[in-house]
């Protein structure tokens, strides 16, 4: 029988031991080796890359490299997963050393953003040195800047400063982000500055970093930018709010007013931050995020303020039954979920302004837009919505099941009858998940600033049951991976049984309001 002092002994030394040579963990990493040689299905090989996760060591981390420019964006995806998760210097020792001396940009722009992810505080100023050169690539400033952000560190040389005058906007964006989220109060009045950007998603990012530092220089280019229509007002609203302590909504004549006399004021000066936090604590923040006064357009009490939107509406078989809580769902011709949809749908559309521009998405199994694009909101066009709208009805729904179940067909109708919510969530971002292209490990996409729309209006009631990804913490991760650049608000709304949890995340983690209709 085995000495239990000598096996006490022995445990104790293994949790001395540095990670790079602890025997359980190379054993992990030289089985994981062997199986992913021949593994060849895709849910296999992220299956077995999970394994590695508890297992740091370097060799771990070496083959986890090696992962991201494989060709399968799942198990890139999945490889990064795991990195981040290795929180020990010396695991990276021989990346940081080789950093500068990378050729290959992506290959550098990649470890950065291992680096940051993995909260690496050590490698900041190799991060600094590779990304400051003057021939740093726009991928590697930008990656340079997201991984400043995740460690904490601006560092000592200035670069999120730089960065955020860089030519290049998803660098500008990524630096204003890292500035506000550092809280970096000497910038303030360099990013009030950018609230005159020409992009659209850098001056959402100055918005959110100016009402992080609270510079008084702010006050009037928000005020300025409230004037234009759009989603932009409501978060100027709001930023006014946090940086002056005052509150008029959306309303810019008044907010201008009430400016001209605070600049009279001799000694005016923006609220402390415990001043501000007691006012705060008193403000009805969604009647003034909205304005009380304002005549504003809404889908399922979700005031549509933005003027570039996409309705994205499940029309999935369960969007058939009946609702449960016939209190809530007074005033519709019949107490279906579908025909509550339709008609909140084809009022919204009916009060759209006419500088709106505006899309819909019908999505089951699989999706059907109405128009390849955002289309003006003219007499024209509203009219072919409404009679577009009219014309849905679900897929696969009661009278397809009646038909199934009895041997009269309609079991394809089933089948077109499911729920993919990842391809209706992806689509904003012109992605198909059945159709990937080359897949990228940093997330510096330039298409995110060609594209105009800025806000989604999601409406579902059931779980995901088909797509490539079903778990809703998945689907999840996908969504926040692509709106991490573009930056559109997506509200989320239910109706049905479905739990609500993942809807009221899929809102809160994009900036967006939940609203449940009711069962």
């Amino acid at each position: 029988m085995r000495n239990p002092l000598i096996a006490l002994c022995a445990l104790l030394c293994s949790f001395l031991l540095p990670a790079q040579d602890d025997p359980a963990r190379l054993d992990a990493t030289r089985e994981f080796v062997k199986y992913f040689k021949k593994a060849k299905e895709e849910a296999l090989m992220v299956e077995a890359i999970m394994t590695l996760k508890g297992n740091e060591c370097r060799p771990a981390a070496e083959e986890l490299m090696k992962l991201l420019k494989h060709p399968s964006g799942a198990v890139q995806q999945t490889a990064l997963t795991v990195l981040e998760t290795y929180k020990t210097p010396s695991t990276y020792e021989p990346w940081m050393a080789e950093l500068p001396k990378l050729k290959d940009a992506d290959q550098k722009a990649i470890v950065v953003k291992v680096l940051g992810r993995a909260q690496i505080k050590s490698a900041v100023p190799v991060i600094e040195a590779v990304a400051g050169d003057a021939k740093a690539t726009p991928v590697l400033r930008f990656e340079a800047a997201r991984a400043l952000q995740a460690i904490g560190d601006a560092g000592t040389k200035g670069l999120l400063g730089t960065f955020a005058a860089d030519k290049e906007p998803l660098v500008r964006m990524a630096a204003v982000d890292a500035i506000g989220a550092l809280k970096l109060k000497d910038h303030g009045k360099a990013i009030a500055l950018l609230l005159k950007d020409p992009e659209w998603q850098v001056q959402a990012a100055a918005v959110t970093t100016v009402g992080m530092l609270r510079p008084q220089e702010a006050v009037q280019p928000l005020i300025d930018l409230m004037r234009k229509e759009g989603r932009l007002r409501v978060e100027c609203a709001d930023a006014l709010f946090k940086v002056t302590g005052l509150d008029f909504g959306v309303d810019p004549d008044r907010w201008q007013e009430q400016w001209n006399v605070l600049m009279s004021i001799a000694g005016w000066r923006v609220p402390t931050d415990e001043e501000l936090a007691k006012k705060a604590a008193s403000r009805k923040k969604y009647d003034a995020l909205y304005g009380k006064t304002d005549k504003v357009t809404t889908f399922a009490k979700i005031p549509t303020t933005s003027v570039n939107v996409l309705f994205i509406i499940d029309v999935s078989g369960s969007m058939d039954d009946l609702v449960v809580e016939v209190d809530k769902f007074q005033g519709y011709r019949d107490r279906r979920r579908f025909t509550i949809v339709q008609t909140e749908l084809l009022n919204t559309i009916d009060s759209l302004s006419a500088d709106t521009n505006f899309n819909i998405l019908a999505f089951a199994t699989d999706l059907n837009p109405w128009k390849p694009g955002l289309v003006a909101a003219n007499i024209v066009n509203k009219d072919a919505a409404k009679g577009w709208i009219r014309g849905l009805q679900p897929l696969g729904g009661k009278e397809s099941q009646d038909l199934a179940s009895s041997g009269l067909g309609g079991s394809a109708n089933l089948d077109a009858g499911k729920t993919n919510t990842l391809k209706a969530l992806l689509f904003p971002f012109g992605v198909d998940p059945d159709k990937p292209g080359k897949p990228a490990v940093t997330g510096f996409d330039k298409n995110a600033m060609k594209s105009p729309l800025d806000t989604v209006y999601f409406l579902s009631d059931g779980r995901p049951s088909v797509g490539k990804l079903i778990e809703t913490s998945e689907i999840l991760k996908e969504v926040r991976k692509h709106n991490e650049v573009y930056r559109m608000v997506i509200h989320a709304i239910a109706i049905g049984d479905f739990t609500k949890e993942f809807l009221k995340q899929l809102a809160e983690e994009n900036g967006g309001v939940f609203i449940d209709m009711g069962r």
